[in-house]
């Protein structure tokens, strides 16, 4: 899930390759995994919720295209830049089970409650004056967008659901990026793709306690809402999950654990904990993890499966989550605080986007150096400090966030 501020090249998507599972080490600065600390938790306020009714999750039979109706708002078009995705001890053989391959029907379930990142977080108080990327909307409808997304252009019209042949070069400036007048031809069919997800986004914000403008808004920077991969098999899906994110997911959220991995591992095997398989079923299983969100599909419509697309957005939610939870973990190593009472929430979530983004080995140098160097963990102290090379994308991501 690194920077998306890189121009397109030209560039074509290679073919998912799922027979080979491709464990990729991590750096020596990824931070050492500890408890959070066994303070009394200060009083919580929770976020507020929409009025909606009862939020279930079952496996989604979804199809965009039906989707295709969608009337366009009146908000203005904008032109957005093409902003796309991109990339980013011995085996143990107490993982020896045969892996397989998670099936494209599985849907997580979450448990009845949840807790909030404010919660994790342990945020004393909520500030009155929420940006508009952080608040609610109190209907689907206030989730809905017109952007021009080039990259998203070039691939309806690579996978023909668009016809562009008037155009020069069929629409296309590049094999990831359309041309003006493949982006006016494609334009109805940018517009309805983009909205398509708008519902499933508004329910894993409502169950979730996720601000769903913010988790669109993911989307749109990661992936221009195409849920395949971009450039190879290390990203994939509408957030550009990668083993990092996932490796979030499988150590922070024990439930979806539970469920996805015996799914790819023998159930005794799962039965060790995540941390207990050793490097080796780790490493399958967040390769198995990022497979899952990948929505390419050869044999289907548009070279997309919706289903399997609609089913990842929940697990993006709580891949979210779970960088709440790092960055509370971050925080605490530094501090001997919870991030609640270091930092305040809007720049809270601004650190979690930045981890996010870049990992938390990255983050992890930010918040020492500017807890050591200022005693302040305000986003506007620690985003100075994200200098390295593979570092330095995080405060241009956030700040793409919040504009």
């Amino acid at each position: 899930m690194q920077g998306v501020r890189k121009t397109i090249g030209i560039l074509t998507l290679p073919l998912l390759i799922l027979s080979i599972i491709v464990g990729i080490l991590f750096s020596s600065d990824h931070p050492a995994l500890s408890a959070a600390d066994n303070g009394q938790p200060a009083q919580i306020t929770t976020l507020p919720q929409p009025r909606v009714s009862v939020i279930t999750f079952t496996p989604v039979q979804a199809d965009l295209a039906a989707q295709d109706q969608l009337t366009p708002t009146s908000l203005p078009v904008q032109v957005l830049a093409t902003a796309t995705p991109a990339s980013g001890s011995s085996a143990d053989s107490s993982s020896s089970a045969i892996p397989t391959s998670p099936p494209d029907e599985f849907a997580y379930a979450p448990p009845e409650k949840v807790t909030t990142c404010a919660e994790i977080w342990q945020i004393p108080s909520m500030p009155n004056d929420l940006p508009a990327i952080l608040v609610f909307p109190p209907s689907i409808d206030d989730l809905k967008t017109e952007y021009n997304y080039y990259y998203l252009a070039a691939m309806l019209i690579q996978n023909k659901a668009v016809n562009a042949s008037s155009c020069a070069n069929n629409g296309l400036q590049s094999a990831t990026t359309a041309n003006q007048c493949g982006v006016e031809l494609a334009k109805p069919k940018i517009l309805s793709w983009q909205n398509s997800y708008d519902s499933r986004i508004f329910e894993t914000g409502v169950r979730f306690g996720l601000p769903s403008r913010l988790l669109k808004k993911v989307f749109a920077l990661e992936s221009q809402f195409w849920p395949g991969i971009y450039i190879d098999i290390t990203e994939s899906g509408l957030g550009q999950l990668n083993e990092t994110g996932a490796d979030a997911l499988l150590m922070y959220n024990s439930d979806f654990y539970n469920q996805f991995c015996p799914l790819v591992l023998h159930p005794a095997t799962c039965a060790k904990g995540y941390l207990g398989l050793g490097y080796e079923g780790r490493s399958l299983l967040r390769g198995a993890l990022v497979r899952q969100v990948n929505a390419s599909c050869d044999s289907c419509p548009m070279g997309i499966n919706t289903i399997k697309a609609m089913n990842s957005i929940p697990i993006f939610g709580e891949v979210l989550k779970a960088n709440c939870s790092q960055v509370d973990m971050l925080i605490g190593n530094t501090t001997d605080k919870k991030a609640g009472q270091a930092a305040d929430y809007v720049d809270l979530w601004k650190l979690t986007l930045a981890n996010y983004n870049v990992g938390p080995g990255c983050t992890a140098d930010a918040i020492q150096k500017a807890w050591e160097k200022d005693q302040s963990l305000a986003w506007g102290t620690v985003s100075q400090y994200f200098q390295r090379d593979e570092c330095a994308g995080a405060p241009f991501y956030v700040n793409d966030i919040f504009k």
